[in-house]
């Protein structure tokens, strides 16, 4: 018994466009969720540091709706097995592709600058000298970000030495998390002696987090792209195979 290359080269070409829409779907959703979150972690840095990425997070949170109702559209098609909604389909692949990669210019772009905004405007904060009713406040956000971050200081905890002030309780945290005052300061006796306080600059930890959100948003555009090409390829091969079998049936009928 022979087998019937073109019947499963079509049955291959249905299924792999099943799998790379469902793919493109949990990419969709996983994306959406991403730029949800991240929109409210830019919070963190202001709105006029963040704004910009912020309008990058929309935009692709659009473009994931977007591609979430073109892979629906597509696995009607391919259930279907019609070629207009398959033509469809792979018009607005690549019309999709090209707007994708746009979008991912953009956001790299807003993100570069972001990178910028954000270091000026910790620079600025760090250096500037306080009233003493803005000082609470100031010294309340350098804890909360030396804590979270595990840094101190700009650049390091010299950057202390620079402005005249000891070094931070919250470089210390057995110290900073101490239950009593007389625990806090022992620990923090302890702390400056051992020089066992965060070494790393806030600066650079924070910008790492912006330059690993940004290297996850190009990595998830990349691949995205790869599995749009191979989509519109094999939704190309299955619709000139449906219009061979259309044809076939056809001539077959009239004789």
């Amino acid at each position: 018994m022979m087998c019937d290359w073109a019947s499963v080269g079509k049955i291959c070409a249905k299924w792999l466009l099943f799998v790379l829409n469902g793919l493109c779907i949990l990419i969709a959703v996983g994306t959406t969720i991403f730029a949800i979150v991240d929109i409210k972690v830019l919070n963190k840095y202001g709105d006029g540091a963040g704004h910009g990425t912020q309008s990058g997070d929309t935009l692709i949170i659009i473009v994931c709706l977007l591609l979430f109702a073109v892979a629906v559209f597509g696995c009607i098609g391919t259930a279907k097995e019609n070629v207009k909604i398959l033509c469809l389909y792979v018009g607005f692949l690549m019309l999709f592709l090209v707007v994708e990669l746009l979008v991912a210019v953009y956001v790299a772009v807003q993100r570069y600058g972001l990178e910028f905004r954000v270091s000026e405007s910790m620079r600025n904060q760090f250096f500037r000298n306080f009233t003493t009713e803005e000082l609470a406040q100031h010294k309340k956000i350098w804890d909360d970000m030396q804590i979270t971050y595990e840094c101190c200081g700009l650049n390091g905890p010299e950057d202390y030495q620079a402005i005249r002030q000891p070094i931070s309780i919250s470089c210390c945290p057995r110290a900073f998390r101490a239950k009593t005052d007389y625990a806090r300061h022992q620990f923090y006796q302890t702390c400056l002696e051992s020089k066992s306080y965060f070494n790393v600059g806030c600066e650079d930890e924070i910008l790492q987090e912006i330059r690993a959100d940004e290297d996850w948003l190009i990595g998830v555009t990349i691949i995205s792209s790869w599995f749009q090409a191979a989509q519109v390829l094999a939704a190309m091969w299955l619709s000139q195979m449906t219009k061979r079998e259309a044809q076939f049936k056809q001539q077959t009928l009239r004789h």
